[in-house]
């Protein structure tokens, strides 16, 4: 969160969406599918972090999200290419974060 490089904008896309999908560092694809539940994404404090037991948080405030694995069936046994998608970054920029239409992500998904 803040203004830094990589913090998440807020727009209406990434507040409302239903999905996440994480990689790896190295990793060309990912299966790594995750459905976002709960009431919405909660701010945490350093100090709320380090209350919750997470190891030694650097960040002033983190942003927070409830997951839960993806089970459909219509998923099962994917991965994506998450590369291909228009608002990926390469290199440093790789980690930071991007919202995509479910549509994209599964034009680019591999079995």
């Amino acid at each position: 969160m803040g203004s830094g490089a990589g913090s998440l904008v807020l727009d209406k896309e990434t507040v409302c969406a239903n999905f996440l999908l994480l990689h790896t560092k190295g990793h060309k694809v990912s299966g790594e599918f995750w459905r976002i539940v709960g009431e919405g994404p909660t701010v945490f404090s350093k100090e709320d972090m380090i209350k919750k037991g997470y190891p030694h948080p650097s960040q002033v405030h983190y942003l927070l999200i409830q997951l839960e694995p993806v089970m459909d069936p219509e998923f099962q046994g994917l991965s994506w290419d998450f590369r291909r998608l228009k608002g990926y970054s390469p290199g440093r920029a790789s980690a930071f974060p991007f919202t995509c239409s479910l549509a994209e992500l599964m034009r680019h998904k591999i079995r």
